[in-house]
């Protein structure tokens, strides 16, 4: 069901040119600066002061990607920088650079995995309590589901169907959740048997690409609650803008993928060695 777009937040939108076609001034990557400064000396000298960057760092990131998304949004003026690169919107050309840097990190992470493994012939031993394979089963079908419910939301708002948007944030929120339930059980039930990071290489290299795994997770919630956010409180995205919404659909994509080989990976071959 199409919409109006002069009905809808932002919309329609004009090109900026001169001024508007650059990026505005902004106190907020001052305020991003000071906050990692301040984390950073707290971290090697006084860890106290994290009391301080901790809030001022949130303070610039959050300030700052308000200003980007919501309130450029809003004004309906796409400056130089938001427009296309090599035929693609450069958001989205910036996405698939991050999600190609992530998969560097991961490949690492592999590489050491295997390197363990050709070194000392296995990838746990016999006496330590293996992953369960099931487990990693469960946790691919649950990223697997949240790639299809974000794609979803996507393909939804491109043809205006907010029905269809906001259940597919929420659900793909929803997932995210269960997954980091599920891995929190297991690594319980874990650590429980005597198996946590201080349990050799193996344990280290497990916790490792498990918990950057969870880290990354976490940021794709962080996205998604943004998208929904925007969407459900702003009335953000139309099928004529909904730009974020495609940059979270690739990086759940890229979390469905690192899932899948983390399962081919660590999992399978460790529990059926």
């Amino acid at each position: 069901m199409s919409q109006e777009t002069g009905n809808r937040p932002g919309e329609p939108t004009r090109l900026g040119e001169d001024g508007e076609g650059f990026p505005h001034g902004s106190k907020y990557p001052f305020f991003v600066g000071l906050g990692l400064f301040l984390s950073g000396v707290s971290i090697a000298m006084f860890l106290p002061l994290l009391i301080v960057g901790v809030p001022v760092l949130a303070y610039g990131i959050w300030g700052w990607l308000y200003q980007y998304s919501v309130e450029e949004y809003e004004s309906g003026v796409v400056p130089d920088q938001k427009r296309q690169l090599l035929g693609v919107k450069s958001g989205y050309l910036a996405m698939v650079l991050v999600v190609g840097g992530e998969l560097i990190v991961f490949a690492g992470l592999f590489v050491a995995w295997f390197y363990l493994r050709a070194e000392r012939g296995q990838f746990f031993p016999p006496a330590l309590p293996a992953p369960s394979l099931m487990n990693g089963v469960v946790l691919t079908a649950i990223m697997l589901l949240a790639g299809v419910a974000i794609g979803y939301a996507r393909s939804s708002i491109a043809h205006d169907n907010r029905s269809g948007f906001n259940w597919g944030v929420a659900a793909t929120i929803a997932l995210g959740i269960v997954f980091l339930v599920v891995l929190g059980m297991e690594w319980s039930t874990l650590m429980a048997e005597g198996v946590d990071w201080t349990t050799g290489p193996y344990g280290a290299a497990y916790y490792v690409i498990t918990a950057v795994h969870a880290v990354h997770l976490i940021i794709g919630l962080g996205l998604a609650g943004i998208v929904g956010w925007r969407g459900w409180s702003r009335g953000h995205f139309s099928s004529n803008r909904h730009l974020m919404v495609s940059t979270t659909e690739l990086y759940w994509y890229f979390l469905a993928f690192v899932s899948i080989l983390i399962l081919a990976f660590v999992y399978f071959p460790t529990t059926v060695a």
